[in-house]
């Protein structure tokens, strides 16, 4: 029985007990599982370097990765499912139904469930007892729930390119004044009522904290109509109110002269599933956390984070090779390795950021020069106290 044959017979039973399976499928391979594809959706998600086929949450909300095979390569497919225990509760093998049954007696001791397909579907389910190490299964779960509320937040969190967030609570009042407004209808209210030329920047962070639609045209989700009301309640009835209430922090931060305001920005950043992690890890190295410190950090026990909101498009794919072949050392010891993926915007615009809705102290220093100028020991984050 071939890979494909499998795959199709897991999807089968996993929607039976009422899973919630996302898959991946190279794109190189994108013909071949056809009907793979048609029946889930896909996923980018990691577990040490790798990418399970199938990732998801069972009808318990926990975590499970499904390593596929056919009746070959099951070898490779142990240490496979063996790796994803790593980052999830629970972690299975599946391959034709009398080649896996070999191994089964070894997986189960080893904490790997196995689940047998045949011609008529999938034979025999074995679930694991526990596994031997769920290290990173905080990690996988955040990702996944972001793909899941994929809907509901608009982009990554540390990608958002303004320094000070208040500027992403202008769209919020915009359509508060106007009702649902188009991308460019919202510019152009930016422009005209607020006097800002970075529409398009503030729109995206909007839509990145899960106060505005993805969808155009842009309304308030849930979180952004809360966001209206505690505006309103603030005193910010207008554009101009909230361009006043900026110019009030110049020199300063939104925490240390809008209390209220700092509050809230902050909530809607730790809605943010990679954020909520982020801060995790942060506070995990605080009160003072010196930068390749949480990078080590973020790197053994948040690798997704790590990857989709540390790391530049292209740093991604060399810091991805990197932990798979085991060498996850280098992403924070090696100046050349970590000046070369790690996204400059995480020590300027995203410091900035955390300051004004005080995640981080004010006498943290960002950095805003060439990465090859960044001295960690001299700009630790420093975290307010709280």
């Amino acid at each position: 029985m071939n890979e494909a044959a499998v795959f199709s017979g897991v999807l089968t039973e996993l929607e039976e007990r009422n899973y919630d399976p996302l898959v991946h499928v190279p794109e190189a391979h994108a013909e071949t599982y056809a009907d793979v594809l048609d029946r889930a959706e896909q996923h980018r998600i990691t577990i040490r370097g790798r990418y399970p086929d199938v990732l998801g949450f069972t009808e318990t909300d926990r975590v499970f990765a499904v390593e596929v095979k056919g009746d070959e390569g099951l070898l490779r497919g142990m240490g496979q499912a063996l790796t994803y225990q790593r980052g999830a509760h629970v972690s299975y093998l599946a391959a034709e139904a009398t080649a896996v049954e070999g191994h089964a007696d070894l997986l189960h001791a080893k904490g790997v469930g196995t689940i047998g397909v045949d011609d008529g579907g999938v034979a025999a389910w074995r679930d694991p007892p526990a596994a031997e190490s769920t290290a990173e299964v905080a990690d996988v779960r955040g990702q996944l729930s972001l793909r899941a509320g994929g809907a509901e937040f608009g982009g990554d969190v540390t990608t958002l390119s303004l320094a000070q967030p208040l500027n992403y609570l202008a769209p919020v009042v915009a359509v508060d004044r106007h009702g649902p407004l188009h991308r460019d209808e919202l510019g152009d209210v930016l422009a005209e009522e607020y006097g800002f030329g970075a529409g398009d920047a503030a729109v995206a962070g909007a839509r990145a904290l899960g106060l505005l639609t993805t969808a155009t045209p842009h309304d308030h989700t849930d979180q952004g109509d809360l966001a209206a009301t505690v505006l309103r309640g603030y005193g910010v009835e207008d554009l101009d109110d909230l361009r006043l209430r900026k110019d009030e922090t110049r020199g300063s931060t939104v925490a240390a002269v809008h209390e209220p305001l700092a509050v809230l920005l902050r909530n809607c950043f730790t809605r943010h599933p990679e954020f909520g992690l982020l801060l995790e890890a942060l506070r995990k190295e605080g009160p003072r956390a010196h930068f390749l410190d949480l990078l080590e950090r973020l790197v053994r026990e948040y690798p997704n984070v790590f990857l989709g909101t540390v790391c530049t498009a292209r740093g991604r794919e060399r810091a991805r090779t990197l932990i798979e072949r085991g060498e996850t050392a280098r992403l924070y010891e090696d100046r050349d390795v970590w000046a070369d993926v790690v996204r400059t915007n995480v020590l300027f615009n995203f410091v900035q950021q955390l300051k004004h809705v005080g995640v981080l102290a004010p006498e943290t220093r960002s950095h805003g020069r060439a990465m090859a100028d960044y001295d960690p020991d001299e700009k630790p984050w420093v975290l307010a106290e709280r």
